[in-house]
């Protein structure tokens, strides 16, 4: 097998055993690798029934075909299981360094259940792979974990570890990688909790790649990094990270501001956007391996409240999550929120979004000080957020820290009243920091349709209406309207499709900007040998789409909760999208019909079953 070296790792904790797994080559003809690949050996290997956190329960990591590709975006990799946040199927990427290192060792990924006696760290190299006990890392922070990881085995392991909120059960909890990047979204630093599971290492001494045509992947890849490292996408975010445009977002109506109760607030804009993030605290640009966009950012603050060593500093998300999201324009703070995030191992979007909820609670009079560990919560007291509300979410302490663990829907639905109207979800994940009111209204359509719930990577939608991507190939040369709902179900069709395929390859969805449809199927073909036609490849896409919803459908999913949020579909009362309505069931019942989706179930017909070959996996999921 070229590109993929055809082998998972299958570990036990409770038995103690791993052994090597080969799925077929038509697996990963049909799921690439992945989060595809992963929905699939999640449908044979793992215990459908199983609660998210319960010891039988399955936790798959699956790198996509390009990790080892000396590819700028190649170096991503998912993770996926039933999500304890949401209660169904899930998935979740990061980038990094581990994934070729896996790749390297000679493992397409690992699948790992059972419960280990005490705290375990996974060890991988390409001799052999061990379970080691390593009860003096539990309850300690990321960073403290990372350094004494790389102390133990050597500096050269890559490390994925998990914090307190892991450790914890906390239902947003991430898994973070050497420190800096993370698995943010659905909570499987929770599930790697649940299994005694602090850590995997891995260490490989070969650096071998084989691909199926070395001649034409190493012209294919030359011309992609000097096409990416060129872009104007890649030196935007080189000189001034994720949050280039918030400035910009602002301005349309996509930075949500105050729990999603506003859409512009123009004195923030400046203060939060990722030109003054550069200027203030910016000490280095860093970089996923082979990648030459160094979007990632190394920030030192040297005094005041929210100081903080050099070191990771914040992505967009997380800038709006613990700034306009929580009434605070204070840039300071929101890296100093990020950095304790990070080590206490919490997704920053669920996280703000959650605090958000509870601080619009609060004033709203629906939890009070008893409710709150004593504490008064108010728009903007960063203080408060940073140095009581954070800790006691990651250490589940008092009222306030056990109910917000649980994350936004949870809470509302534990607090009753009028507070469920104050949560900003799909599917019980809370919603990304880009308001489709104004960023889109295709993104409330792929929000609410999305198998994970509301993901703004799920799909290149964002990209698609913001015009940064035309696929005429494949008949998507639409200009489109972010403020309306015109050809955004059609739009919708072709971006789960492309996004299955960023999303099972591992692709970055900032380098893979500058790849187009044939070059795709190019990729594919030289590096894997599967042998693709376009045609081909976007059936793919279609059918890992369609697995998911398989998925879904076990955990009670259908048609009625593909919906977001009222509050995202009630007009805005401010900025560029004041008063504009958006048409969300329009778009929805043009989408389901595009995609032969029944209205009320939410699956493809049996027809649709049959002509993408997925008779055998409905049959598996869904047996009574």
């Amino acid at each position: 097998m070229k590109g993929n070296t055809g082998y998972f790792l299958r570990v036990d904790l409770s038995e103690g055993s791993i052994v090597t797994l080969d799925p077929p080559f038509d697996y990963y003809r049909k799921f690439i690798g992945g989060a595809g690949l992963a929905a699939k050996l999640f449908s044979e290997y793992g215990n459908l029934e199983a609660d998210p956190l319960a010891r039988d329960s399955l936790l798959i990591f699956a790198l996509g075909p390009f990790a080892g590709l000396r590819l700028s975006g190649a170096s991503r990799f998912s993770v996926a299981a039933r999500s304890p946040l949401t209660g169904h199927w899930a998935d979740s990427s990061c980038g990094g360094n581990f994934a070729p290192e896996l790749r390297y060792a000679g493992f397409d990924g690992i699948l790992i259940s059972g419960m280990a006696p005490a705290a375990s760290v996974l060890v991988i190299t390409d001799s052999q792979t061990t379970i080691e006990p390593c009860p003096e890392l539990w309850g300690l922070g990321v960073e403290k974990t990372t350094a004494l990881l790389k102390e133990r085995f050597g500096r050269s392991y890559k490390t994925l570890s998990i914090g307190p909120a892991g450790e914890n059960l906390v239902k947003f909890a991430c898994i973070m990688h050497d420190s800096h990047d993370a698995f943010g979204r659905a909570g499987f630093g929770a599930v790697m909790g649940s299994k005694n599971l602090k850590a995997i290492v891995v260490k490989s001494t070969e650096k071998n790649f084989l691909v199926d045509d070395p001649s034409a992947c190493r012209n294919l890849v030359n011309d992609l990094n000097n096409r990416v490292k060129e872009s104007v996408t890649a030196s935007v975010l080189r000189e001034n990270g994720t949050a280039a445009n918030l400035e910009g977002g602002v301005h349309l109506g996509d930075v949500p501001i105050r729990n999603f109760t506003s859409n512009f607030w123009e004195e923030m804009a400046e203060e939060l956007a990722g030109s003054s993030l550069s200027e203030k605290y910016l000490k280095r640009r860093s970089n996923c391996a082979f990648c030459n966009v160094a979007c990632k950012r190394i920030v030192e603050i040297d005094d005041g409240p929210f100081a903080i060593p050099k070191g990771p500093g914040p992505e967009y998300e997380t800038i709006v999550a613990f700034g306009s999201l929580l009434g605070s324009m204070d840039l300071a703070a929101t890296c100093k929120a990020g950095r304790i995030c990070n080590d206490m191992g919490m997704d920053t979007i669920s996280c703000g979004a959650t605090i958000a909820w509870a601080i619009e609670a609060f004033l709203k009079g629906d939890i009070g000080p008893a409710d709150c560990n004593g504490l008064n919560l108010d728009w903007g007291d960063m203080d408060t957020v940073i140095n009581d509300v954070l800790p006691s979410i990651a250490l589940k302490e008092g009222a306030l820290g056990k109910m917000l663990s649980e994350g936004s829907v949870a809470s509302a639905k534990r607090i009753g009243a009028k507070t469920t109207e104050y949560t900003v979800h799909a599917k019980g994940l809370e919603v990304p920091m880009h308001d489709p009111r104004g960023g889109g209204h295709g993104l409330a359509l792929t929000y609410a349709t999305g198998h994970r719930g509301a993901c703004h990577v799920a799909t290149p939608m964002l990209f698609m209406e913001m015009g940064a991507c035309y696929y005429p190939e494949i008949g998507f040369d639409y200009e489109l309207d972010p403020l309306s709902s015109e050809n955004k179900p059609e739009a919708a069709v072709i971006a789960f499709i492309i996004g299955s395929l960023e999303n099972s390859s591992c692709m970055c969805q900032f380098a893979d900007r500058e790849i187009t449809i044939p070059e795709w199927v190019d990729l594919f073909n030289v590096v894997a040998g599967l042998n693709w036609t376009i045609e081909d490849m976007m059936r793919t896409g279609r059918r890992i789409f369609y697995l998911q919803r398989l998925l879904n459908s076990k955990y009670g999913i259908t048609a009625a909760d593909d919906q977001i949020s009222s509050r995202l579909l009630t007009p805005a009362v401010d900025g560029a999208p004041e008063g504009i309505e958006v048409e969300f069931e329009k778009m929805k019942t043009r989408f389901y019909e595009l995609m032969d989706l029944d209205l009320a179930t939410g699956l493809p017909s049996e027809k649709t079953l049959r002509d993408y070959d997925l008779e055998a996996e409905y049959k598996i999921i869904l047996r009574d």
